[in-house]
């Protein structure tokens, strides 16, 4: 090698410096840098094709699933607008429901007597005004298993009933309570009225314990045993007193302070 090759060699390495210290890269190793690159470029574009993939399935789920909720929406309006209460009605308590009687118009909307094949004993009543329905059947329920109880201390149940301008009965009852022993006499006799009713109790029935304007409803659960009923009201009977206790000393507080500020 002469002498200008070993000057051109020289000139080649003070670039080589140059680029690296104002670059950070190595020109030598420019091949393996790209090959990495290459790698992570091939990598990315698989995660890319993946993850639209996944995006592509999970949108097409979500268009079913809109589907689905939309034909299922239509077919409940379209139950409620076309006035089809019997079909509604069986779907909601279970049970094989027949028309004894119904006062409508040509889009069925008015008043229906109905009944359960069942028990035909058990007639209610039903209105409807398109998308609006109206229906007693529970409360009708209710009633009619009360009048059938055979109990001496039935009595101690207070009954509340009303109709409205459209025929449909709102039935309630309750038994006033003051003293844990109250509550839990209270609940054996409720208990004593839901076993005679041969299974057909309803949670939702107006069914509770009046504790001043406060009511517990010891059975608003049909798994409830008459043991976890009674702990349950126990429970809500002792909360209602004592809030009702705390109400007592902020009223009687206020008072004495009125009543220092008056002298």
């Amino acid at each position: 090698m002469d002498k200008k090759d070993l000057e051109e060699l020289e000139k080649w390495k003070k670039q080589k410096m140059n680029y690296v210290e104002t670059y950070g890269i190595d020109i030598f190793h420019k091949k393996k840098k790209t090959k990495k690159v290459k790698i992570a470029e091939r990598l990315f574009k698989l995660t890319y094709k993946i993850a639209k993939t996944l995006l592509i399935i999970l949108a097409f789920l979500i268009i079913i699933l809109t589907f689905a909720i939309l034909f299922w929406y239509y077919n409940y309006i379209y139950e409620r607008l076309h006035a089809q209460p019997i079909k509604v009605l069986s779907g909601m308590y279970n049970k094989h429901i027949e028309t004894v009687s119904s006062n409508t118009d040509e889009d069925g909307n008015g008043s229906y007597k109905l009944t359960v094949k069942e028990n035909p004993e058990i007639m209610f009543n039903v209105f409807v005004n398109w998308s609006e329905m109206q229906e007693d059947y529970s409360d009708k329920c209710q009633k009619y298993y009360f009048n059938k109880w055979q109990n001496s201390e039935k009595n101690k149940l207070i009954t509340e009933e009303t109709i409205n301008e459209n025929g449909i009965l709102t039935y309630s009852q309750y038994i006033e309570v003051q003293t844990e022993e109250e509550v839990q006499n209270a609940v054996n006799l409720l208990y004593s009225f839901i076993e005679s009713t041969e299974n057909m109790f309803f949670p939702d029935w107006n069914l509770y314990l009046k504790i001043e304007n406060q009511r517990i409803y010891p059975f608003y659960s049909t798994n409830f045993t008459k043991e976890q009923a009674l702990e349950y009201s126990k429970e809500q009977f002792n909360k209602i007193m004592s809030n009702l206790g705390e109400v007592q000393k902020e009223s009687e507080e206020l008072q004495n302070i009125e009543n220092s500020i008056s002298f």
